[in-house]
């Protein structure tokens, strides 16, 4: 199922066969974060673990995925390619100053590191007094005072932590001061002035040159290769001015001041060869953990992760998948549609996507539906929403080919060889748009509409789901009906039979448990038996409501605000009550304010509070809203033909309802909407 070995950090960078998956979250680390990871590689200690799926495709052709470490793996990718970037870091982390001295970068650097490694104290000898000149003032042509930093020597002391971050105090002096131009790193390499277009030189986007530390690394890298090559000695000089020699054409004239510069600059060019050295052997002999996950099912491969990255951020199934081969297939020839939709997937973890494959299908499926709003919900940006979007792509996908929503279901989805991904899936987006808008033309429908409301922030993600994937099945055995004959008029009036049974299950909390096992049985169900569709009788729906405002309980459990606001919607739309014709947003009022609860003696007064007949919907804007507010205290007219509309207390009431000496009166004037006429407008449309 799976295997730990350790793993050199080398190989594992450069393990070009390491996809990452399709779908990434985004880059949390921060420099801070990069910086203490270094701290951890310099002086040993556990780096953490890494989590590559490895999976085996039909032709037997092995792929790796990061399934988590990317973040980790892109740091230490960072540290191998280049010393610069831990410099980067260190400023962050040690607050350096562009004109802080070398004895001040020491001071600073072993005061953060006692703090952070918690230390007793640290034996931080003073300098020899040496101090580095401002580099910014080092004129180009010359490189005398370049590195004084080099030739600080800091006094031995017995302190366990000093000698294994020497390596790393080192880097940082070197490179320090960074300019624009260049940093202690790059100047001893600094050849401009007599070779035009360097490799190692790059251009900002004004068009200034700068060197690039990056580049520089690859080209020592080809100098060393070029001295094995030869059989020449790197520290040689000679074989340094060789190797320009051959890989630049130059004149006689810039030959000689090459081998000036470099007369001039080799102890320094010296120093950082072998500072290179040094951090790739380090890096060779470093380790990380690894843990393979071999073919396994999507659910054991979730739960092995979350159990190793307990502390961290889970990973959710979807995120798995995106590591999988059998979801990472092109798809030839997607729609503008579909990309379109792909590319707002990615643009929202800032990644660029080249192409759509498979799971991007899946992804970006809620974005494709017309009428997601008020079946799903108007997705945010937050990190919550955006992966509930993502997951209920695919399980609906998956209710409709696999006919179950299980974490199984979803993983034998990839796998399902008799789907034309690349054109039947616009077959069924278009399915859905037409039938929910056959549903949204139900009078019922239309009023929970104006409401503004979804279907999963009413009840919730699983009802939503299996309300749209049960009626797309009932639409399909209709002969998929699109106008007003019967069968259209049969599929809605199981649209509102469907809700209304969902509503009168949730409240009565028979979603609990496994609701992805609940949903897969109700899709399968359709098929033999019309259960689903028969309706919830006169005589239980009387006995619910009698409950709650008679004993404020349902089933012998204590009512609360969360279960009666679905009812609430509920009763609105059956009574065809419109909601705000304006963009207010929609509010659940208590009539006699939570606050007058909370100081009297009244018995019960935390559940009594959330009984329906003190409840109502309630539109607010920017200016005006009742809030807590008793009736009383509300001068605005509007809020008043609101309050009319909505809670059918008329002005002449609003003294009578400010307090609780009148809450029985407000049960009997209230009760009687929700035991009567609730009642018999579910019979009415029922029977129509």
């Amino acid at each position: 199922m799976y295997e730990i070995r350790p793993e050199s950090v080398k190989t594992f960078v450069e393990d070009t066969s390491i996809k990452l998956p399709r779908f990434q979250r985004k880059q949390t680390w921060d420099d801070k974060k990069n910086f203490e990871l270094c701290i951890s590689v310099f002086k040993g200690y556990p780096m953490g673990v890494c989590i590559l799926n490895i999976e085996r495709d039909s032709k037997g052709k092995t792929s790796k995925w990061l399934l988590d470490g990317r973040q980790r793996r892109n740091a230490l990718m960072k540290i191998w390619e280049d010393p610069e970037n831990i410099y980067i870091w260190a400023k962050k982390w040690i607050s350096l100053k562009n004109n802080d001295q070398i004895s001040d970068v020491e001071e600073k650097f072993w005061m953060k590191i006692n703090d952070y490694l918690e230390e007793d104290e640290l034996n931080n000898d003073d300098s020899n007094g040496q101090e580095n000149e401002d580099n910014d003032k080092i004129e180009d042509d010359t490189i005398q005072n370049l590195d004084t930093s080099d030739d600080v020597n800091v006094a031995e002391d017995t302190n366990f932590h000093k000698a294994d971050l020497e390596l790393l105090i080192e880097i940082i002096k070197l490179v320090h001061n960074k300019t624009n131009k260049y940093s202690g790193f790059t100047r001893p390499f600094d050849f401009t002035k007599i070779i035009n277009n360097l490799p190692y030189e790059s251009s900002y986007n004004d068009g200034s040159k700068y060197l690039n530390s990056r580049k520089l690394m690859s080209f020592i890298s080809e100098y060393a290769s070029f001295c094995r090559d030869e059989n020449l000695d790197e520290i040689d000089q000679e074989s340094f001015k060789s190797f320009f020699t051959q890989r630049f054409q130059l004149g006689k004239e810039d030959i000689v001041k090459l081998s000036s510069k470099i007369n001039l600059n080799w102890s320094h060019i010296l120093k950082r060869m072998d500072l290179i050295e040094k951090i790739r052997s380090l890096l060779i002999s470093a380790k990380i953990g690894l843990i393979e996950v071999k073919d396994i099912q999507l659910t054991d491969s979730q739960k092995i992760f979350n159990i190793i990255n307990s502390k961290g951020t889970k990973l959710n199934a979807v995120e798995i998948l995106s590591a999988k081969p059998s979801w990472n297939i092109r798809i030839e020839n997607p729609t503008i549609d579909q990309q379109r939709t792909t590319n707002e997937i990615y643009s929202k973890i800032q990644i660029k996507s080249e192409d759509v494959v498979k799971w991007d299908i899946s992804a970006s499926l809620m974005l494709r539906l017309t009428n997601a709003n008020t079946f799903f919900m108007t997705f945010s940006d937050t990190k919550t929403d955006f992966e509930k979007q993502i997951t209920l792509g695919f399980k609906m996908l998956s209710g409709i080919f696999q006919r179950g929503v299980k974490k199984e279901n979803i993983d034998d989805l990839g796998k399902n060889k008799n789907i034309n991904w690349n054109t039947e899936i616009d077959g069924i987006i278009n399915d859905i748009n037409l039938l929910t808008r056959l549903i949204l033309s139900f009078d019922y429908f239309k009023y929970f509409k104006s409401w503004q409301g979804s279907i999963i922030n009413i009840l919730s993600d699983s009802i939503s789901l299996n309300f749209l994937l049960v009626m797309y099945e009932d639409w399909k055995r209709k002969g998929k009906p699109i106008g007003n004959d019967k069968r259209s008029k049969a599929f809605q009036k199981n649209s509102f039979i469907l809700i209304d049974k969902l509503v009168y299950e949730y409240v009565t909390k028979q979603w609990r448990g496994s609701s992805d096992a609940k949903i897969s049985q109700n899709i399968k169900a359709i098929d033999t038996e019309d259960d689903l569709f028969s309706s919830i009788s006169k005589s239980k729906w009387a006995e619910l409501i009698n409950g709650i405002l008679d004993s404020n309980l349902i089933e012998d459990e204590k009512i609360s605000q969360g279960l009666m606001t679905p009812l609430l919607y509920h009763f609105y739309c059956t009574r065809s009550i419109q909601g705000p014709d304006t963009d207010c947003s929609i509010e659940v009022d208590h009539i006699v304010p939570q606050s007058i609860f909370k100081s009297s003696t009244l018995n019960d007064k935390d559940t009594i509070q959330h009984n329906l007949y003190n409840l109502a919907l309630l539109p607010k804007n920017e200016n005006c809203s009742k809030s807590n507010k008793r009736l009383v205290e509300i001068n605005n007219q509007w809020l008043k033909d609101q309050i009319l509309k909505y809670e059918f207390i008329e002005e002449s009431e609003f003294q009578k309802f400010s307090d609780l000496i009148n809450l029985d009166e407000l049960k009997d004037k209230r009760s009687k909407f929700f035991k009567e006429d609730f009642i018999s407008d579910r019979e009415r449309i029922l029977i129509n």
